[in-house]
């Protein structure tokens, strides 16, 4: 039989065309099955966006109600589902805690990034604001919380203040200012058990930083509201004042044991660490510029009056001593004396006699290198003044 090439080309015809037409209905329906599959994908990836953007409203929300500005409430609940919930938790131990997790928050030691160090400054602020520890001891390195009859024992140990009777001429420190005092407790217990690894140059700058932003706060409040009101808590205040006098002494060659407790003390040198104590006082009071604590003022007031008391009597029995008097330093000329205290002649200590520039008359002071937040002046007059 012949080979028919019509019929070959009609036959083959028809096979193409049905070919073709399945390929077209696999081709269809691969593009529907793809098409289902990419709407099913938009669908799970619009709904995942929808059920984040509800998550994020919702953190939004609690956010704003735990002190936070729209702005930051905003970058917090940006940053995924568990960013938001250590925020939280963060958050409400804060306002459980009578603390402002906004102005906790706005510190710059924060970075806002949900991080380990974040999680260490937020969480120590707030354990610190729940009445801290005495430094130096294990309590207060631990972290434990203890009465705050014992967070100010050094100031009644030590200086014979009773700020419990101090505290109670005022009312408490609110919110804000107790964020700010826990944190600032932080910093000083730090500085006062710093070892070899502490970056005591950062944490300086940290608790400048947060003394002129608590200063500025206090100085808008005063300006708006007319008011004068605590910023600092007792355990703050002790923390304060441990830091600085741990520094103090320990320049003049005093050793602190665990309980701050002077181990070298002994009669040749207690004017030392009634010098020591001047400056002290003096910190305190810098510290305290702008922000007018009146707790804070009163224990720089009463550690300036033990400290006035030591040195007049130190002072006093050198002059009235004839074994010691050999000792004074005399120079007639209030001008040289000016001139000599400027160029840091003296040594702490130091008996000088010179002359008072307003009676002629012979004038006794004790050279303490450490100004008096009173007078301005680096001595203290103990005669003829």
């Amino acid at each position: 039989m012949g080979f028919n090439i019509g019929a070959f080309g009609a036959g083959f015809a028809s096979k193409l065309t049905d070919r073709l037409d399945d390929e077209r209905v696999r081709s269809e329906k691969l593009q529907d099955e793809a098409r289902t599959v990419a709407t099913r994908q938009r669908l799970a990836k619009q709904a995942k966006r929808d059920a984040k953007k509800a998550a994020a409203e919702e953190y939004m929300g609690a956010f704003k109600a735990l002190g936070l500005t729209d702005a930051e409430a905003a970058e917090l609940a940006g940053q995924g589902k568990r960013a938001g919930d250590m925020y939280l938790q963060w958050g409400q131990k804060a306002v459980e805690n009578g603390d402002d997790f906004g102005e906790l928050f706005r510190f710059s030691s924060v970075k806002g990034d949900g991080s380990a160090e974040d999680g260490e400054v937020i969480n120590s602020t707030i354990d610190a604001t729940a009445t801290p520890a005495p430094i130096g001891s294990l309590e207060a390195t631990s972290g434990a919380n203890v009465t705050e009859t014992e967070s100010d024992d050094i100031l009644l140990r030590e200086f014979g203040i009773n700020t419990k009777m101090l505290a109670s001429y005022y009312p408490k420190p609110g919110p804000k200012e107790k964020t700010f005092s826990g944190r600032l407790f932080t910093l000083s217990n730090k500085l006062a058990n710093a070892t070899k690894d502490t970056d005591t140059v950062t944490l300086k700058a940290e608790q400048t930083k947060l003394l002129a932003d608590l200063a500025a706060m206090k100085e808008a409040e005063r300006a708006e509201e007319g008011t004068e009101t605590p910023s600092f808590t007792l355990g703050t205040i002790s923390a304060n004042v441990s830091e600085i006098r741990r520094g103090a002494l320990t320049k003049f060659g005093f050793k602190i044991g665990l309980n701050d407790e002077l181990t070298n003390l002994n009669d040749g040198n207690q004017h030392l660490a009634d010098v020591a104590s001047m400056e002290i006082s003096y910190q305190l009071n810098q510290r305290n510029e702008g922000i007018n604590d009146p707790n804070m003022a009163n224990t720089a007031a009463a550690i300036r009056t033990t400290a006035l008391s030591g040195i007049k009597t130190y002072g006093y029995d050198i002059i009235n001593d004839p074994t010691k008097v050999a000792g004074i330093v005399n120079v007639p000329a209030v001008e040289d004396f000016a001139a000599a205290t400027e160029q840091g002649q003296y040594t702490p200590g130091q008996v000088v006699q010179t002359t008072n520039p307003n009676t002629d008359q012979p004038m006794y002071v004790v050279y303490t290198g450490v100004p008096d937040y009173k007078t301005g002046m680096p001595f203290i007059v103990i005669s003829g003044g």
